[in-house]
């Protein structure tokens, strides 16, 4: 790989304007708080961009805008999910030239198809570009994902293939480190719900929805400063925030009414227009985002924690 990837590497939420289109205003809020906070990277659409709300030509204009609005000042990640090699090879050269540092890569969802012909698939992709490569092995929200030994084999046929964004069981992410002799880079996702497990297996960070942003950079910042030492206060970080990365793990529908919600509020970002088909918040939600959002404060400020 070109370069060492590490840290915390937030999955942008798409906003949309009253007219429905994507808001490049709200998208800039988004960014700039983000990189004021200290993250090492930004990625783009994971499943809380919506990207199976977008046709092709909105997804890429995405990319661009975001690699616009980065404008150097951090590092870029870009999940690919079209269908077919052809398309994800274009892809990734478009995202490439949008500023990509890396590319993840999804699956195809064909149910049925075998774990041998998934790491060709994968592995013609990442022949086929020059960009480093990542694999999204999501086994919780995806129809397709990779067993950890054809995890361990890809890497194994397609060295090139260095970065996994793992979003399985702790327990399973452990054996492909181990596994793989360390091979791949393994960043956690789901919010988080398993980060100081990730980070005690040989995690190297985390790809989360921004909402947790200001306890994430907390965790990660203390694990580098004193790694198993800081473990106790860690885990009161991480507990604080427990409850609201549970509560929007329930769907990827409730996270993009009530996280999305959750984010604005960090981000003095006033307005949320939905894109149909959407979930439409109420009243009991919102007055948990409240709560949720303390937790969040306490969980950004450790000294508040340290006792």
């Amino acid at each position: 790989m070109s370069k060492d990837y590490k840290g915390i590497w937030p999955v942008m939420y798409a906003f949309w304007g009253e007219d429905g289109r994507l808001d490049r205003e709200a998208m800039k809020r988004q960014i700039d708080y983000c990189i004021a906070m200290g993250v090492h990277g930004i990625t783009v659409h994971g499943l809380v961009t919506e990207v199976h709300k977008m046709d092709v030509n909105e997804r890429m204009h995405l990319v661009e805008m975001v690699g616009d609005l980065i404008g150097g000042r951090t590092q870029y990640a870009v999940t690919v999910a079209e269908p077919t090699i052809k398309g994800q090879v274009a892809f990734s050269h478009a995202a490439a030239r949008a500023g990509a540092d890396f590319v993840i890569l999804q699956p195809p969802a064909i149910k049925g198809i075998t774990q041998d012909n998934l790491i060709d698939f994968f592995g013609s992709v990442a022949d086929a570009v020059d960009v480093d490569v990542a694999i999204q092995n999501n086994p919780v929200n995806l129809d397709v994902s990779l067993s950890v030994g054809s995890m361990i084999e890809l890497n194994r046929r397609h060295p090139n293939i260095g970065i996994l964004k793992g979003e399985g069981f702790s327990i399973d992410i452990e054996t492909v480190i181990r596994g793989s002799g360390g091979a791949f880079k393994v960043f956690g996702g789901h919010g988080g719900i398993e980060f100081p497990a990730l980070l005690r297996s040989g995690g190297v960070g985390l790809i989360p929805a921004p909402d947790y942003i200001a306890g994430d950079m907390q965790i990660w910042r203390l694990w580098e400063q004193g790694g198993a030492a800081n473990l106790p206060l860690i885990d009161r970080i991480h507990a604080e925030m427990l409850p609201a990365i549970v509560f929007m793990s329930r769907s990827v529908p409730a996270m993009l009414c009530y996280g999305k919600r959750l984010f604005a509020r960090q981000a003095g970002i006033e307005e949320v227009h939905d894109r149909a088909p959407f979930v439409t918040p109420t009243e009991f939600g919102l007055e948990e985002l409240v709560r949720f959002e303390a937790m969040l404060a306490r969980a950004g400020a450790p000294e508040s924690l340290a006792a």
